[in-house]
Order: structure tokens, then C-alpha cells, then sequence
């Protein structure tokens, strides 16, 4: 990489001063009550800070989705958005379009590095907290969250904390990162930036971050928008540090840092001041699986109650489903207008921004995005892996008479109507043209709610988001069986929800028996198994001819083996497929005694018929008797109220593990399998690959599915993971084997370069 390259992306962001300027847009505090006269510049410079992340919203969206599988190009697609779907790096160069400028992310890097060098620690309020400590709290998360996005983008990139603010700065870091790569010492001086190692870098940063979080908490304003409802609230708008130090270890992947990353997770999920009290999945999600029949459906839809949860960012209660979200702009001169992605996906937009006299001295002013679906504008569309994914779900429903009869009646799979999800995300528009109304299918998960949307916002965290990055977490730390209960009971505090080791009956025992002799190393042979060890040396003696010392050297080569998982007869507990080994390690991120992980309701909404022809009703029982603490797994969210009960589901961790072995591995595994230990790593590999088929179901086209597949493929150090479904984008039967051999090729094809 020559330095000139570097060198003209760094000058760019020698803009630290600009961000003292106004901040007279909706991202400024909506309120006339703040009063900073003791450090102006540093609070304009916080906001000027968050402004900046508008210039690359847009883009992790549209770079995590292009790579990804989950979405298709159509006959409008521009010469730009093709090479990005088609990893072409002639073409994708950086500054190519707008959605490739590195340059957009050092300005963010260089105005962090700045913020925190001037900051003055030492400076408190009138009630002795420190002054702006929130908000420097918060870009040290920001910093974090703007490398991460480098990474997996770029791959390796230039890494620098100290403000470079003069071309001579620029020009020695540049002379010193030149000489650390020719030198081969570019890792270990900590000058660049890898998925392998932003994590050490970043660590000690965020770790302070989250200790004035739990101390301080968020910085708390306004909420932002000219009289838009719902307003974007200003607490989401804040990165949470617990959150992107997980993200940073899952993306590190090898087993500790996914442990180290559980813990994170979890922490939010428990600890995290001003979070409230959470369960897996959310309480009842906003919006679930009902609908009824009418007007030739043959399908439930996905109904929506309320808002979406992926758009969903006025709501300031602690049980919301957004997390942290990059609100846009109505206006060029008040900040960035966000509506690229839905230009993408089909929506061509209008700003409307309307000025209403309310007295003679004042005006109320609001603005709107007016969205018209055209075929013309569309680029791009819902994938053929992604319908088959949805296809592949089975929809879980109750047949029962009324409601009454639900606690006893039977579940029965809809087979006609896949995952839920996709009749929301993804639905047919009318199209007005010359005179003539035609129909088009578009991608309307951005813009759900009909031809207006208010000022928008991207999510990039959301709790459904945060407890699948957990399951993906667990899993790679080796606790797969928990990580499938996200998926499909949920996780929350009841005594009688975890098996204890106790509830497991003993299948059986066995002795694996060896042979060896005073001047061989004992081996195990197949076949021969006795149920104590002195059955197993009474048997080595009928074979062998073995001195005592010679018994006794080949002892410590001797495995006892007890399968004591899935005691159908005896496993009381509600998740009784949990292995036994991970219930008895049950480390911190494991521990759901804890109050805040309780259930919030004592109601389960459950979808029943009573013919396969009628109407889908929606009813509130109770749920399990006795049982107060109902959760919901993030599968239920599309396929229906699955039932607790492990071996009455279609969603079972035993069948969902054996038919991805089969499918993806050509392994056949049993029950037994599944839990003795000879098999842990293809169990892994098969929940792993039920957690990403979860992401793309419940995150589809939001911007994070290559960034998903990029994690899995890095941790197992194959490349063909990521390339095999990036190549099936088209159907699992027709393979752009072209594109496939370039992706499994090296992984820095998956990348675009900065500039030569």
C-alpha cells in the first residue's frame, strides 16, 4: 500500500473544527433548557461527532447486504451496486461511489482521537460528576464501532488513537506504518487494524467506557426530529460499550474471546444501567406471527402491532426493541438525508417539509420522506437462498375448537406457509403508471408502514439482534445447547426452567477396554466395553498377559464414558435437551438466577384454528400452570408458538442438530451422539449453522448478513463457508461457481482495497 494513498485519505480528516460549527439539524438537542457556556465547543463537538456517523449509515447497510446472500440484483441495477454484488475490485474501487470512501470513516477515527485528547478529565458539574464523562464514555464506543466497520470492509487498515491534525503528523505516522509492514512488525506495533487483533487494541478503551456507563449511564437529552411521530429519542443514538466489545471479541472467534464475548452480551443483557429487565427474544415481540384469511389468502401474514421493531427508535421505555440507531436528516442544510437504502430496494423519495403558523410570533414545523414504489428505481430485491430459507421453516399452530381446549390441544406444522417473517419484509406495491395499476414485489422492510415514512433512522443494534450475537457467542464456546435454547425456548429465571445434573438418569457406563504389554502404548479397542473397572481388568487378563505394573501404566489410557443427556423418563425441566456437561460447568454468562432476566408477563399469545380452512385467531393464555416467567425463542418470532415441550416441536435440538449434520456434513449423528463427546465438534458446527439461518430469518436486510457469515468463516478459518452461500445467493441449485471459487480462493477477495 503506498503511502501517498494513506496519506490523502488522512488529510481528509483534518476536519476537527469543522464540528464546533452548527448543529442546528435533528441531530442537535431538541431543547432550549441546556445551557453549556463552560465548554460549548466540547458539547457541538460530541454532536458534530454523532452527526458524522450519517455519512456511513448507509453503507453498512448496503455493503453488509450486497456481499451477502440474502439479496439479487435486478435489470435496473447500476454499474456501482453490480460490482459491489459481484466483488468486482476493478470496478468497486474505493471512492467508485458513494458507498465506498474510507475516508468518511478517518473523519469519524480523527474527530474521536481529537475529542478525547482535549477532553479535560479533571472538569466536574455542580453535583461533582464529571463533566462530559457520558459523552466521552461514548466516543470511545463510537471509535470502536467505526473501526469494526473498517475491518470488514477493508480488512486491514492504518490503526492510530492520537489526533493526527497536521500533514507532518499524518506524514510521520505514514513513514512509521511503511516501515512496520516492510519490516513485518506492522501487527505487534499495534499501527494496524485486523479482525484478529482490534480487539486487543481497543479493549483497555472500552472496558473504562463501560465503568462510567454502569457508574453514570447514558448521556441523557432530548428526543430529535422537527415534530415527527414518533420522534427519534436520544437514547438511541448512544452505542452501549458492553455491546461493541462483544461484537469486537465474536469477530476475534477462537473459543476464549467467544466466552469473553458471552460475558459481554450477557452483562448487557443483566447489568446494564438503564436497560430494564429483558428476555430472550423480547417480551412478546411487537410484531408476531397471526394475520387472518381473506381475499384469497392462503397464508397467515405477518401482522404488525404498534411499530416494527427494526424501525421502532421513539420509544424511550426500557423494554423497546431498538437498541442504538443513526437517525437521517429532512434537510441538506440541516445534515445527511438517509434514503439511499430505500432508493435500492425500490422507493423513490420526495421530502415534504411543512411550516405551520401556531401564533403570531411562533411556527411548528414537520417533515416527512414521501416513498412511491417504482419498478424502475428498484435494484434490488429479495434473494432465491432467501425465499428457499423461508420456505424451508415449518409454521407451528394449534387446532383447537376455542380457547379452552389450547393447553390440551394438538400443535400442527402449517407446511403451506414457511417463516412468517417474509409477508412483512417483503411484500407486492401498486404501481400507478400512464393510466395503468401493475403489481411489484419489493423489499419493504425499511418502509413497512405504507408510502410515507417518517424521518427514518437505521437500526444497527436491536435485542433480537444482541440475543442471537449471544447464542452465536455461546456456541463458540463450546455451550451449543444453550445457544439453540435462544433460538427456541428463550432464557429467563425459574427454578424450574434449567435441568440441575441431577434430573439427568444414568443411560449407561461404560470401561472402554485397551490391550498393552510392558513395551507397547495401550490402544482402544472398538466393540469391547465393560460396566466397571474391574470387570475391565478381569477382561484384560483373559487376553493379555500383563504384570501388574504393566495394568498399571495403561490405567491413565482408559476412558469411562457415562451417557446421562436427554433422560426423556426422569428431566423434569422445560429445557431438557440441555447438555449435561454445559449445566454442570454453568460459568457467570450462564447464571439466569438473576432478576433481571425475568419474564415481565404471565401471558403467552398463542395462533390456533380450528380447521386447516379457517380463519388464524390470536388468544392470551396462561402459560405454563404455575409458571410466571414465559419466554419466547427468537424462532417463534416467525414459525408460531412453538411448544415448550422438546419432543413434540418440529423445533427440537436433537432433530434440527441430526438433519444439519446429514445436510451440510454429510454426518450421521443419533441421540446418543450428539451428547457422548465423539461428535462435539460437528454439533457445534450444526447449531452454528441454525444460528445463522436464525440471523438471516430475523435480521434479513438490515445490513449485517455478510458481516455474519464473514465471523462463522473466520472462526473456523474456511473460507468456503462464506463462499458456498454467498454463491448460492440465486438457489441452492444454481451455484455461480465463478464467484464461489473467487471468495473460497483467499479471504482477502472478500474485501475491497484501499486506495493504490
Amino acid at each position: 500500500m503506498k503511502k501517498t494513498s494513506i496519506i490523502s485519505i488522512l488529510i481528509c480528516c483534518i476536519t476537527f473544527s469543522t464540528m464546533t460549527t452548527s448543529c442546528e439539524d435533528m441531530l442537535s438537542p431538541d431543547s432550549e433548557r441546556h445551557s453549556y457556556v463552560i465548554a460549548q465547543d466540547t458539547l457541538y463537538s460530541y454532536w458534530g461527532i454523532i452527526k458524522s456517523l450519517q455519512n456511513v449509515a448507509e453503507r453498512y447497510v448496503i455493503l453488509g447486504e450486497c456481499r451477502g446472500d440474502l439479496v439479487s440484483s435486478t435489470g435496473y441495477v447500476t454499474d456501482s451496486i453490480r460490482a459491489i454484488l459481484d466483488f468486482n475490485s476493478d470496478q468497486a474501487t474505493d471512492g467508485s461511489c458513494r458507498f465506498l470512501c474510507a475516508s468518511d470513516y478517518y473523519h469519524i477515527i480523527n474527530s474521536c482521537n481529537a475529542y478525547l485528547d482535549q477532553y479535560d478529565k479533571k472538569r466536574t458539574t455542580g453535583t461533582r460528576e464529571p463533566y462530559m464523562l457520558k459523552e466521552a464514555a461514548q466516543v470511545q464506543a463510537i471509535r470502536a464501532w467505526v473501526y469494526l466497520q473498517l475491518i470488514q470492509v477493508y480488512g486491514k487498515v492504518p490503526f492510530y488513537t492520537e489526533p493526527l491534525l497536521t500533514t507532518d503528523k499524518i506524514n510521520n505516522f505514514m513513514v512509521a506504518y511503511d516501515k512496520a509492514i516492510k519490516d513485518g512488525t506492522i501487527t505487534s506495533t499495534g499501527k494496524q487494524a485486523t479482525a484478529d487483533n482490534l480487539v486487543d487494541l481497543l479493549e483497555a478503551d472500552l472496558r473504562e467506557a463501560i465503568n462510567t456507563e454502569q457508574l453514570w449511564g447514558l448521556p441523557q437529552y432530548d428526543e430529535y426530529g422537527l415534530n415527527n411521530n414518533p420522534k427519534v429519542h436520544s437514547s438511541k443514538v448512544m452505542i452501549p460499550a458492553s455491546l461493541i466489545l462483544g461484537d469486537l471479541y465474536l469477530t476475534k472467534g477462537d473459543p476464549v474471546s467467544c466466552a469473553k464475548a458471552a460475558q459481554c452480551y450477557y452483562d448487557y443483557l443483566s447489568n446494564y444501567k438503564n436497560t430494564g429487565k429483558m428476555t430472550a427474544g423480547g417480551t412478546l415481540p411487537r410484531n408476531y406471527c397471526v394475520g387472518t384469511l381473506g381475499d384469497g389468502m392462503t397464508r397467515a401474514e405477518y401482522a404488525h402491532f404498534g411499530t416494527t421493531p427494526w424501525t421502532e427508535t421513539g420509544a424511550s421505555n426500557k423494554t423497546s426493541e431498538s437498541i442504538t440507531c443513526i437517525p437521517s436528516s429532512v434537510n441538506k442544510l440541516w445534515g445527511t438525508i438517509l434514503r439511499g437504502v430505500n432508493n435500492l430496494y425500490g422507493f423513490a423519495s420526495e421530502i415534504r417539509v411543512n411550516t405551520e403558523e401556531t401564533s403570531d410570533t411562533t411556527s411548528q414545523t414537520s417533515a416527512r420522506v414521501n416513498l412511491t414504489p417504482q419498478y424502475d428505481v428498484k435494484q434490488l430485491v429479495a434473494s432465491k437462498r432467501y425465499n428457499e430459507l423461508c420456505k424451508e421453516q415449518k409454521f407451528e399452530i394449534y387446532y383447537a375448537s376455542n380457547t379452552t381446549e389450547l393447553e390440551t390441544a394438538d400443535i400442527k406444522v402449517e407446511d403451506s406457509i414457511g417463516d412468517a417473517r417474509q409477508y412483512w419484509v417483503k411484500d407486492f406495491r401498486q404501481i400507478y403508471e400512464n393510466g395503468l395499476t401493475n403489481t411489484e414485489k419489493f423489499i419493504s422492510k425499511m418502509n413497512p408502514t405504507g408510502y410515507d415514512f417518517n424521518v427514518g433512522a437505521h437500526v444497527i443494534y436491536r435485542k433480537s439482534m444482541v440475543w442471537l450475537r449471544f447464542a452465536e457467542a455461546l456456541c463458540g464456546a463450546g455451550y451449543p445447547s444453550y445457544a439453540f435454547a435462544i433460538l427456541k425456548n428463550g432464557l429467563c429465571n425459574n427454578d424450574t426452567w434449567y435441568p440441575a445434573a441431577t434430573d439427568y438418569a444414568v443411560k449407561d457406563s461404560a470401561w472402554y477396554f485397551v490391550s498393552a504389554t510392558k513395551d507397547t502404548i495401550p490402544t482402544k479397542e472398538s466393540g469391547i466395553t465393560c460396566a466397571t473397572e474391574a470387570e475391565l481388568i478381569a477382561c484384560m487378563a483373559t487376553v493379555d498377559t500383563l504384570t501388574q505394573a504393566g495394568i498399571d501404566a495403561g490405567r491413565k489410557f482408559w476412558t469411562a464414558v457415562s451417557r446421562y443427556n436427554y433422560a426423556d423418563d426422569k428431566c423434569t425441566a422445560i429445557l431438557n435437551y440441555l447438555d449435561a456437561r454445559e449445566v454442570k460447568q454453568n460459568p457467570t454468562f450462564l447464571d439466569f438466577d438473576q432478576e433481571v432476566l425475568n419474564g415481565t408477563f404471565t401471558s403467552q399469545y398463542v395462533i390456533f384454528r380450528s380447521t386447516p380452512n379457517d380463519d388464524f385467531f390470536v388468544t392470551g393464555i396462561l402459560g405454563k400452570k404455575g409458571d410466571d416467567n414465559i419466554t419466547y425463542g427468537i424462532h417463534s418470532h416467525g414459525c408460531g408458538m412453538l411448544r415448550y415441550d422438546e419432543r413434540n416441536s418440529s423445533y427440537n435440538y436433537i432433530d434440527q442438530v441430526i438433519k444439519k449434520a446429514q445436510e451440510n456434513y454429510a454426518v450421521t449423528l443419533t441421540k446418543e451422539t450428539i451428547y457422548d463427546g465423539t461428535q462435539d465438534d460437528i454439533v457445534r458446527k450444526c447449531v452454528e449453522d441454525l444460528i445463522i439461518d436464525e440471523m438471516g430469518l430475523e435480521l434479513a436486510f438490515e445490513g449485517c448478513r455478510f458481516f455474519d457469515l464473514m465471523r462463522v468463516a473466520h472462526r473456523r478459518n474456511d473460507t468456503s463457508y462464506l463462499a458456498n452461500r454467498v454463491a448460492r445467493r440465486n438457489g441452492k441449485d444454481n451455484v455461480d461457481a465463478a464467484l464461489g471459487a473467487k471468495l473460497a480462493a483467499s479471504s482477502d477477495n472478500w474485501y475491497f482495497k484501499l486506495p493504490q
